[in-house]
Order: structure tokens, then sequence, then C-alpha cells
């Protein structure tokens, strides 16, 4: 799994006093979140028989991920292991951490805490222990021993590559249809998760040992392909089909595809499947944007002094790609996604954010408020298809070429918000820290994006009245994703950085007085 999900040294905000009204009865502890994976281990070794080989008495819990939504409670997720595995040294490809999820129920948390004791979980019996999921429903309290999971039902089937399993026929087909070559069998294969949101969806490495014969002999050759297990399999066909209108309209007018070539999908599964980036040359290794995208110190022939290097070319392929998107004519089902859906998230997300740092309480409330008035009154000229969460992350470059990925947020919708997701989202992070240099690096690389998707829309029938009103409307989409990378800390429950905060608020202001 993504090591992206390793939790931040601020986490140790979370363990420090109850909030306000929280103070629990006389003799009562009220469990914190850097007590929940002792508790995860007791419950599972209490209800589940056999024990799995990963709850040894050794063995260990490390929280690697923690978030917390709105009405759908807190999600931490543990890796298992014991002390000396951690330690050992030599292997070359280590084993996979088994991963343990608890879920606590929005009802059972006060602010950093929780509301049950760790004498209430050892008083009132686990209900429905069954295929590593446990469950104390009383207490909104559960614990998950993946791939086991309850709401992404066949995560286990996804990464089950048995020969015998029903996946094989579903990945060879996939394999087949990459290479054009009906002629390939599977001879072994093995599932890796990369990345996991539990109850919602998990991306799968596939690597295949392909077969096949001829009246030439045996050839053997390796095969990579990428997974997405969905909770709904009904938005997996969605996706799945979206995707092959979009690669299909590529391919017609001879340019290259913008999207990892769709495969197929196992509609029993909710599994999506694709090609994975690669290339024959090893100097050409895909990037990711996260990768790409970000200030880099480079000295120029004969400069003495070292500059923040700003990607053009990598952004004005961004811009290209993004272009080709939002006038691709992909039919999407489903209804639009409009500014007001955008002005109500803000809204929720400024609350969370006034409640989790009240220093700053009065500022994101109100300029959340103004914000949700202007959102409210956009009148876009038309809907397009949009990727809905387009930002450096859902990039991969692979030589000059770049891919959007993760197309889970495909749907219509005024292009500007593509534009202000991308721009919000561009920011280095040093700029909330008035590190040097970086005001300027951000400026010279949205100025570079900006001027490209202009050109790119143009040359595509967008007239330049249409073009200018993306870039203003861009503006305020872009203050609404602010807000979401200003509740971060929240949502992850990190302790509260006002400075942090004051900055992005202040860029937020920015944004709004640029769309006047």
């Amino acid at each position: 799994m993504s090591e992206r999900a390793a939790v931040s040294p601020g986490f140790r905000g979370v363990t420090g006093p109850a909030p306000a009204g929280a103070t629990p009865p006389a003799g009562v502890r009220r469990v914190g979140i850097e007590a929940l994976p002792a508790l995860a281990l007791r419950v599972l070794r209490a209800a589940l028989q056999p024990l799995p080989a990963c709850m040894a008495d050794d063995t260990e819990l490390f929280i690697r991920y923690v978030h917390r939504k709105p009405e759908r409670g807190l999600t931490v997720i543990c890796a298992a292991g014991a002390p000396r595995e951690r330690a050992a040294q030599g292997s070359a490809r280590p084993a996979p951490p088994r991963w343990i999820t608890i879920s606590i129920d929005e009802g059972a948390l006060e602010g950093a805490r929780i509301r049950f004791s760790a004498q209430d979980i050892q008083e009132v019996p686990p209900e429905g222990a069954v295929a590593g999921c446990v469950a104390i429903p009383s207490l909104g309290f559960a614990v998950q021993d993946f791939p086991s999971d309850r709401r992404l039902s066949s995560l286990a089937a996804s990464l089950s590559t048995d020969l015998q399993d029903p996946l094989i026929g579903q990945l060879e087909l996939a394999a087949r249809a990459c290479l054009l070559d009906p002629a390939w069998h599977i001879r072994r294969a093995r599932a890796e998760p990369v990345r996991y949101k539990p109850g919602s969806r998990c991306v799968i490495r596939y690597e295949l040992g392909l077969e096949k014969r001829s009246v030439n002999g045996v050839f053997r050759r390796e095969l990579s392909l990428f997974g997405k297990v969905h909770g709904d399999p009904q938005r997996a066909l969605a996706i799945h089909a979206a995707a092959e209108q979009l690669y299909a309209a590529h391919r017609q007018d001879g340019s290259h595809p913008i999207i990892p070539r769709p495969l197929g999908v196992a509609e029993a599964l909710g599994l999506t499947l694709s090609e994975a980036i690669s290339s024959d040359i090893p100097q050409e290794a895909p990037r990711t944007g996260l990768e790409v995208l970000r200030p880099r110190l480079r000295r120029g022939v004969g400069e003495p002094v070292a500059r923040l290097h700003i990607p053009s070319g990598e952004l004005r392929a961004v811009a290209l790609a993004l272009a080709r998107l939002h006038t691709s004519g992909v039919s999407l089902p489903g209804p639009s996604r409009t500014a007001a859906k955008e002005a109500l998230r803000a809204g929720e997300r400024a609350a969370l954010i006034a409640t989790h740092c009240p220093l700053v309480a009065d500022s994101p409330r109100r300029l959340a408020r103004e914000l949700a008035s202007r959102l409210h009154a956009l009148r876009p000229e038309a809907y397009a298809p949009a990727h809905g969460g387009f930002k450096p992350s859902q990039l991969l470059f692979l030589g000059e070429r770049v891919f959007i990925v993760d197309l889970d947020g495909l749907c219509r919708a005024d292009p500007a918000l593509d534009v202000g997701y991308f721009l919000a989202y561009l920011r280095p992070s040093g700029l909330w820290y008035r590190r040097p240099a970086m005001r300027g690096w951000f400026a010279g690389a949205a100025a570079t994006f900006l001027t490209a998707y202009r050109q790119a829309i143009i040359r595509r029938g967008i007239d330049d009245s249409t073009s200018y009103g993306i870039r203003k409307r861009a503006r305020l989409y872009e203050a609404a994703t602010l807000f979401k990378i200003a509740a971060r800390r929240a949502h992850r429950l990190n302790s509260p950085r006002p400075a942090e905060l004051e900055a992005i608020l202040g860029e937020i202001r920015a944004c709004m007085h640029d769309a006047h």
C-alpha cells in the first residue's frame, strides 16, 4: 500500500486533552486515538477463531492513516507486524504488511477522543465476527482485517489470484486485449494493493506471467495491469463505459489518448481493469504528477546561482490534456456537478475549520458565505465532460506524454471546476510558510498552465469570450478547493496550525478578489 497514507508527525496533537464539554464521568477514561490499535488487537483476538497469522502474541499495530469525515465518522488504518520483522534487514522485497482498519461512527466521537472507554470494549460482546470483520454496533466500533471489508465485499476475491479463481479469466481477457493477441494465457499471477480507501475503493497492481504456444515454440513474457475495485458495481460499469468512449474518441482522431487504455470490467466484482503506463526505455520510467509539478532547484548553463525551475513543458502538456477532455464530447450519465454543490461543500469545510481552530473561527465562515453567494450566481456557457478532482496526483508522465488517471469523479460540469481545482493543488506547501521564491514559482507555473489551456481550447473551437469566462470562474472554484486543503488537518485530527491556516485563507481572499 502506498506510503502516502503515512500519518504526519502532527498526528501527535490528537493525544491532548478532550475538548470542552467532553469531560467523562468520574473514574471513566475516554479512549484517545493513540489507544485504538491495542483495543483493535484485543477485539480481533477475542472474536476471531482461528486467529490470523498476523495476530501473534508479539504483533503490534502501527497507525498509518487517520481520516474523519462529517456523517461518516473516523477511519484509522494500521499496519500489523512484529517489532523484529520491522527491524529485519537484507530483504530485497519485503512482504507487504497486513492492514487493520478501525471504524468509529460519528456519534461515538467527541473531538479527537471517543465516547466509549476501554472498559466498555471489554464488557460489550462483539457481533458479526464474519470473514475478518468484527463489530460492536452499540458502541459504533468496528475492526476489519484486510482484505475483509463489509462495504467492499468483492475486495478479497479481487485479490485472489489462484489459477482456478474466476478472476483469472477476467485478467486473461484484459491481457489479450492489451497485447492484441488472443493466444496468451496466464501461467501465474500476483495481486498487490496500491491504494485503499476502506468501504469505497482499492487500486490493485496485477503482475502477470504470460505464455503462448505456436509452431515456432513457446513464448513467455511479463505484463502489469491495474485494477480498481469499486463499492458500487454500477458505478464501475459507468466509469468503464466513459473511459472507453474517451479512449476511442482520441484513437479515431489519430491523437495520443490521454488516459490509460481501458481493458475491461468484471461486473460481478465491480472491478475495472486498465493498462499500466510503462516504457521499454529505462530512461522513460513513469513519473507521478506530484514528482514532476513541484519546485526544483536547477542551475542553468553559465548561471552562478541555482533557481527554482518551472516545468513549463509538462504544464503545457497537462493543459492540453485537460482541454482535450473538456472538448471530447463524451456522454456522461447522471446529473451535472453544479457550483451550488461546491458552495455547500465549502460551507461545511469552513464550519469544520472553525471548530478545529477557534483562533480563526470567524474568518473561514465569513469567507465561505461570500464565496457561496458568488458561486450560486455563476452561469457557465455550457457543461462539459470534466474530471471532477483534477490535481497533480491524478497525473502520470511518460516522456513528453501525460496521462490522466483515477476517473472516479468523471461528470458533466463547468470546465472552470477542473481548472480551479488544479491551480489550488498546484500551490507548493512552502507558500503556507512564506518560504522564499515560492510565490514567484507558483505565479509563473499558474500563468504557463492558464495560457496553454486557453490556447488549446480556442484551437478546439471555443471562442475567446468563453475561454475568458472559464478563467474568471476558475478563481472561485479555486477558492472552494482551497477550503478543502485547509480542512485537511481537521480531517486527519492533526493539531491546528493557525499561521498555516491564515496563509490558506489569504489565498482564498486573493482568488475571490481576482474573480471580480
